[in-house]
């Protein structure tokens, strides 16, 4: 069969901002360009909606979205297995399959937005169960589990236990964070690493983590889907572009296709080292210009990392980038953070370790930092540290400030 896999619309992301619209505009691209390519079924891997309870303006877009799936039929047979449950599914359309993300997880008394959506006749939902798509002689399995919280998601997927169908092709959908693809280790975030996945599937596809990518696995392939649309400006998705996975179950190839119409992004982290205001600016600028050369019919997304050490006495609160901001706010939409250290942070967590073996007070610990960030600040030798510090101890703000003022 030939298998479209979408993922992560986030519909409505961006509400009250230019990008609002943009969340749809994407999910009815991917829908169109899925339903081109003459698909016998369709999987959602979760996260269709970007808010747990989607507003009413939402819920507007999201079914016209839905309703370019109207009066396209594949003529396949569906059939969802819960437990010991089979129901026959009645699709007048293309089969679409999903399974809830992350975004929807409610808890088990109350119903989630892509239940609803099912209720409304667009899709079938699937959360520990299968779908059984027919089409002549062949038989696909979908087996889906919606997205849960990080730290039950691998006991869960333990105790539900899916085996693969024999006589069919099976699929396994999920959407959870995956350890290997992470850049930390913390089960809090990620339970579930590609030994814990289940065997004998012949695709196993994820969503949740917004970039796109293959691997191999023991007998079959796994599948990062990726989303529509860019919501948290990561490194990994400047790389690729946002695309939809068409997957042929006889011969396990996976061919991505790139969105028509979507926005280009920047990712650049740019180092200084005791940089001025004027050279951090000046960089800025040349960097932004650089990227912002082509024109673009939607504004490009830019995100920027500046990190480093100033000069001395300089500090995060000292670098002003609101004008460049503001002369480039028209030309693309920006996020900008600085990262920088007035020294090496491993510097200072050293010399907190070193005063942590001397067994000083809290105080005298607090003394030596003051001490050291005033000579910094060029008021090394014209102001009582210790004074200053009393002062500040014991909540004597004005006091303090009008020592430094006398002395600035």
């Amino acid at each position: 069969m030939n298998i479209v896999l979408l993922s992560d619309f986030h519909l409505g992301f961006g509400k009250g901002t230019e990008r609002f619209e943009e969340s749809f505009q994407n999910a009815k691209s991917a829908i169109e360009l899925a339903i081109a390519q003459k698909p016998d079924c369709i999987l959602l891997l979760g996260d269709v909606f970007d808010s747990e309870i989607p507003s009413q303006e939402t819920w507007h877009n999201a079914f016209k979205v839905f309703s370019s799936l109207k009066k396209t039929h594949s003529g396949c047979k569906v059939t969802r297995l819960k437990g010991e449950k089979k129901e026959p599914i009645d699709c007048e359309n293309i089969p679409l399959i999903a399974i809830h993300g992350t975004h929807e997880y409610r808890g088990k008394d109350f119903r989630n937005a892509v239940e609803v959506l099912e209720s409304a006749g667009f899709l079938v939902h699937l959360h520990a169960a299968v779908a059984l798509i027919e089409k002549g002689n062949e038989i696909v399995a979908v087996h889906g589990l919606g997205g849960i919280p990080e730290k039950f998601a691998r006991e869960a997927l333990e105790q539900w236990n899916p085996l693969p169908l024999e006589g069919a092709s099976n699929i396994l959908l999920l959407h959870q964070s995956i350890k290997e693809f992470l850049p930390f280790d913390d089960e809090m975030i990620a339970s579930i690493s590609l030994s814990d996945l289940p065997k004998g599937f012949g695709l196993i596809a994820n969503g949740h983590l917004h970039w796109s990518g293959i691997e191999k696995l023991q007998n079959g392939k796994f599948l990062l889907t990726g989303s529509t649309i860019i919501t948290q400006m990561k490194k990994l998705e400047s790389k690729n572009r946002k695309s939809i996975s068409v997957f042929d179950s006889k011969t396990g190839e996976i061919v991505f296709l790139e969105l028509p119409f979507q926005r280009k992004m920047f990712y650049e982290k740019i180092e200084f080292k005791n940089a001025s205001s004027q050279e951090i600016t000046e960089k800025l600028r040349n960097t932004l210009s650089e990227f912002l050369a082509e024109t673009s019919a939607m504004k490009p997304l830019v995100r920027l990392k500046l990190c480093g050490t100033l000069a001395k006495g300089l500090s995060n609160s000292d670098i002003c980038l609101s004008e460049t901001e503001k002369n480039f706010s028209s030309k693309a939409i920006l996020s900008i953070s600085k990262e920088f250290d007035s020294e090496s942070f491993k510097t200072k967590i050293s010399q907190l370790r070193e005063m942590q073996k001397t067994k000083k007070s809290i105080s005298e610990i607090g003394l030596e930092l003051l001490e050291k960030n005033l000579e910094e600040a060029g008021f090394g030798k014209t102001i009582n540290a210790r004074q200053l510090f009393e002062l500040l101890s014991q909540g004597e703000t004005e006091k303090a400030l009008a020592l430094l003022e006398q002395n600035a």
